[in-house]
């Protein structure tokens, strides 16, 4: 059990770690903890690649100013987590800026001991 709660706690770790890179603009924390080939799931819809997202951070075309979390609960399934977070958060995207409630449905996959975002969908709750 002690494992498991670890585990759960490193993956809560990484979430959060996910946002403080949001909103401090770090490319170099968010390019660790997600893997090369992320997709990323707006609440339009729209799929981005991780590059694609770290552009669109690095020009300012998504700025991201706080987060309030309201939920973050982790299922772990052997190297694999999902992980279901909601966070009020207050961002311009593409010219709109508001605080949006936001929930993401995140998967989290253990490579070399070390888990990284594989998969993060967005909507609205």
């Amino acid at each position: 059990m002690q494992v498991k709660n670890n585990e759960i706690e490193q993956v809560k770790s990484v979430c959060r770690q996910q946002i403080q890179g949001m909103l401090s603009k770090n490319i170099g924390l968010l390019s660790m903890i997600i893997s090369h080939d992320a997709d990323f799931v707006h609440i339009t819809g729209k799929h981005q690649s991780k590059d694609d997202w770290l552009d669109q951070i690095k020009s300012g075309r998504m700025e991201y100013f706080s987060a309030k979390e309201e939920l973050l609960e982790v299922t772990l399934s052997n190297k694999t987590a999902h992980v279901v977070m909601r966070n009020l958060l207050e961002a311009r995207i593409y010219g709109f800026r508001n605080t949006w409630p936001i929930e993401a449905q995140t998967e989290l996959v253990k490579i070399n001991d070390v888990w990284r975002i594989v998969r993060s969908k967005a909507d609205m709750y």
